[in-house]
């Protein structure tokens, strides 16, 4: 017999044993439930639990908009900052840089490669959402934006040039 006869045998006979195991736990399972819901009263249990469960989502939707609220004053009060506004206009800059080259060195080649045209209409709204915050700003950010398109084109050509050298020594 060959080895690939071997291994197709071997794989039949683990399968046909995972499924009778995967039968008798679910068997079992199904017998603890039953025993379970015989032994406690989970109508009783879901009645004296519940009131205190809508409590506690009352309670944490009051926290959760008032949390909420906080963090967005605050978040006004820093925005204000002109070196705060700076840094942020900058990390908007940037990634959509990062997601255009994401998008045209890896996605786009992937995409290509496999020829999966249901993922085409994707890349489209992921560029839009850093085009638009990108637009947003034109005004701070056009002086930076060329020179930052060109330090990560420049630096990812020296990145495969480093992998090709280092995989041909």
């Amino acid at each position: 017999m060959s080895i690939t006869d071997d291994i197709r045998s071997y794989a039949d006979t683990a399968i046909e044993q995972g499924k009778q195991v995967l039968g008798s736990a679910t068997g079992t399972v199904n017998d603890l439930r039953v025993q379970a819901e015989k032994t406690l009263n989970i109508d009783a249990l879901r009645g004296a639990v519940e009131p205190y469960l809508a409590q506690a989502r009352q309670y944490r939707s009051a926290v959760t908009a008032t949390v909420t609220d906080r963090a967005e004053g605050l978040l006004d009060t820093v925005k204000d900052d002109p070196r705060v506004a700076r840094a942020l206009s900058t990390a908007e800059t940037m990634t959509g840089l990062v997601i255009d080259t994401v998008q045209q060195r890896i996605v786009k080649p992937v995409v290509e490669f496999t020829g999966s045209g249901k993922r085409a209409p994707a890349k489209p709204t992921t560029p839009a959402t850093p085009t638009k915050s990108a637009s947003t700003r034109p005004a701070s950010a056009s002086a930076k934006t060329a020179p930052a398109k060109k330090s990560p084109a420049k630096k990812s050509p020296a990145r495969k040039s480093t992998a090709k050298k280092s995989t041909s020594s």
